[in-house]
C-alpha cells in the first residue's frame, strides 16, 4: 500500500531524501510538486520485475551508450520540486555529458529518456498510467507501464533508435 503524506510540515530537501531513504531500504519516497512526500514499499516479485526492466535498459546502455538506473534513483522531472523514481530508466550520455557537476550531485534535474513504471499489488494500474504520461510531459521520449497481473502494457512516445523491450521477460521475472 502506498502511502501519501499531503501535508508536509517542512520542505523535504533533496538531501533529506537521499537520507530518508539511505535509512529505510525497500521502500521508495518520491517527492511531489507540492512537496508531499509519496511513500511505496517494494515487494520481491516487484523487485524481480523491476531488475528485469533494468537488465534490458542496463544491456542497451552498454551497446548504445548512455547510462541505466534502477529504482532507487531519482530525478527532479520539473528540474526542482518533483522527484520521482522509475523502476527502470535510461539517460543518453548527450543529456549527462549536459549536466553540471552541482546538477548531477543528488537528483538529476531531468525526466529520463526511457522511464518503465511496474505495477505492484499495492499499486493501482491507473496511477502507473499516469506516472508514465507525466514523464512524458516532462520530457522523456519513451515511457512505459507495465501490469503484470492482467499483462498490459501503455506506452508512451517512441523508443530510441535500437531499444527493444521484452515485455514478456519483464512480466514473468
Amino acid at each position: 500500500m502506498s502511502v501519501s503524506l499531503k501535508t508536509p510540515l517542512v520542505l523535504v530537501t533533496d538531501d533529506d531524501l537521499v537520507r530518508v531513504s539511505e535509512e529505510n531500504p525497500g521502500y521508495q519516497f518520491e517527492r511531489e510538486r507540492d512537496g508531499s512526500v509519496t511513500v511505496s514499499p517494494t515487494s520481491t516479485n516487484g523487485a524481480a520485475k523491476d531488475g528485469e526492466a533494468f537488465a534490458q535498459l542496463y544491456a542497451y546502455a552498454k551497446k548504445f551508450g548512455g547510462k541505466a538506473f534502477g529504482s532507487s534513483a531519482g530525478f527532479k522531472l520539473d528540474g526542482e520540486r518533483i522527484v520521482k523514481s522509475p523502476d527502470a530508466s535510461w539517460v543518453s550520455r548527450a543529456r549527462i555529458d549536459a549536466l553540471t557537476a552541482a546538477e548531477r550531485r543528488v537528483f538529476y534535474p531531468l525526466s529520463p529518456d526511457v522511464a518503465i513504471e511496474v505495477c505492484s499489488p499495492s499499486d493501482s494500474f491507473e496511477t502507473i498510467v499516469e506516472k508514465g504520461a507525466q514523464y512524458i510531459q516532462y520530457g522523456s521520449t519513451y515511457a512505459v507501464a507495465i501490469d503484470p497481473q492482467t499483462r498490459q502494457v501503455v506506452e508512451f512516445g517512441d523508443p530510441p533508435a535500437g531499444l527493444s523491450l521484452d515485455f514478456d521477460a519483464i512480466i514473468d521475472a
